[in-house]
């Protein structure tokens, strides 16, 4: 009996050790999204190429190939436990842009550094790949879900723990003590959201996490919360099933893209990280730290003058990169005052909307009321009743607040 009983009491001290093993884990990872990246082999920066990006979002397509460099020289030096990059990972989802992509890519994974890719609506079955040469384009192949796992095996679906067979999504080990559900919102089928065998899948993989007593941290392209004013193709059909379950089983973070705005959104306990484009203003992407159970999040600019001293670059616009960016974002950034506001602060209502624009990208917006003490500004554009109006308003509720750094304790 006193063998069997101190046996009993082994047991109970063995399995309380793991499960506080588990629970005060540490570990950094980083999470960057939307880097649209276009191989050289597709563009020879020509006047259809600079027509395309003009009419786009403000991406910084013009230094593609040197932001992707940067960010992966930044990892390098910072070796975090690993690299989940949320999709829109090519410009157009052509081939050559993958391959080109994946090369790039290897570098962290053969330095000891695992890359997570998730898919996004640019990646796979995009019409829309092409070259551009001089003032014209032509097609190229584009990847397929088949070819994009193919491509990608190395960067998580290898190593996972399981794949879903109804859709790219997988659950990959990061340590003893947590799991990274990595959702594929993005199939031939849908395009933004999980079919009820994907959710049933996610089901299975969250309750064997929680019976072997791990932690998850989740992730997807698109998004679970509505950040914006628009929802229709930004946050995923059946968002609302998958954050159920996803709170049922204490998962605490959601890390998304999709919107280039950078935000984050907590209901009921479970928050979302809307990481803002790597490839537009300010360039930036997140670290997250865990603990002993508390989670801490925070961006990175990238730092373009570092990397371009060490590559022996001296072009100007890379000795202030994140400025170059913003003046490029607000040369892009397709808003014109109407012609019923007041002449005297036409000028005034501009710029401020111009930087109201930027720090709400960057999620930073502690000190936009400043731009506009009185409110006249944020009053006159308000008045309109338009689109802008509503995009006005809708930035208004975040005022003072900051989306770059978000700490919770458990």
């Amino acid at each position: 009996m006193k063998i069997r009983y101190l046996f009993s009491i082994m047991l109970f001290w063995t399995v309380l050790s793991g499960m506080v093993g588990k629970a005060g884990a540490d570990y950094n990872i980083a999470v960057a999204s939307d880097l649209h990246y276009i191989s050289p082999r597709l563009t020879d920066g020509g006047e259809y190429y600079q027509r395309v990006l003009k009419n786009g979002d403000s991406k910084f397509m013009t230094y593609s190939e040197e932001i992707l460099d940067a960010f992966v020289t930044e990892m390098l030096h910072r070796r975090p436990e690993a690299v989940l990059l949320t999709g829109d990972l090519t410009f157009n989802g052509a081939v050559m842009s993958h391959e080109a992509l994946t090369e790039k890519l290897r570098s962290l994974k053969n330095s000891g550094i695992p890359v997570l890719v998730l898919t996004g609506n640019h990646d796979i079955y995009n019409e829309s790949a092409a070259r551009y040469e001089g003032n014209s384009f032509s097609r190229v192949p584009f990847a397929t879900s088949e070819l994009f796992a193919e491509l990608y095996a190395e960067f998580g679906l290898n190593e996972a723990l399981s794949v879903d067979s109804d859709s790219l999504s997988y659950m990959y080990p990061l340590n003893d003590s947590t799991r990274i559900l990595m959702l594929d919102f993005n199939t031939v089928h849908d395009f933004c959201g999980l079919s009820k065998r994907t959710l049933n899948w996610v089901e299975r993989q969250l309750q064997e996490a929680q019976t072997a007593g791990m932690s998850v941290l989740a992730a997807g392209h698109q998004n679970l919360f509505q950040h914006t004013i628009f929802r229709d193709g930004y946050v995923i059909d059946g968002a609302d099933d998958l954050a159920m379950l996803l709170r049922e089983y204490g998962v605490r973070l959601f890390l998304s893209g999709h919107l280039h705005v950078q935000h984050l959104q907590t209901e009921e306990g479970l928050t979302e990280i809307a990481s803002s484009a790597l490839c537009s203003y300010p360039c930036q992407y997140g670290l997250i730290a865990a603990t002993n159970g508390e989670l801490h999040y925070e961006t990175r600019r990238l730092d373009m003058a570092a990397w371009a001293e060490a590559n022996g670059r001296s072009e100007p616009v890379f000795r202030d990169f994140c400025t170059a960016a913003a003046e490029y974002m607000t040369a892009h950034f397709k808003v014109t005052v109407p012609e019923q506001a007041e002449p005297e602060i036409r000028d005034d209502m501009l710029y401020w909307l111009q930087q109201v624009n930027l720090a709400y990208f960057a999620g930073d917006l502690r000190e936009t009321a400043g731009l506009d003490p009185d409110g006249k500004l944020t009053s006159e554009w308000m008045s309109l009743n338009n689109l802008i109006s509503l995009y006005v308003a809708s930035v208004q509720e975040n005022f003072g607040k900051d989306f770059t750094h978000w700490t919770d304790r458990q």
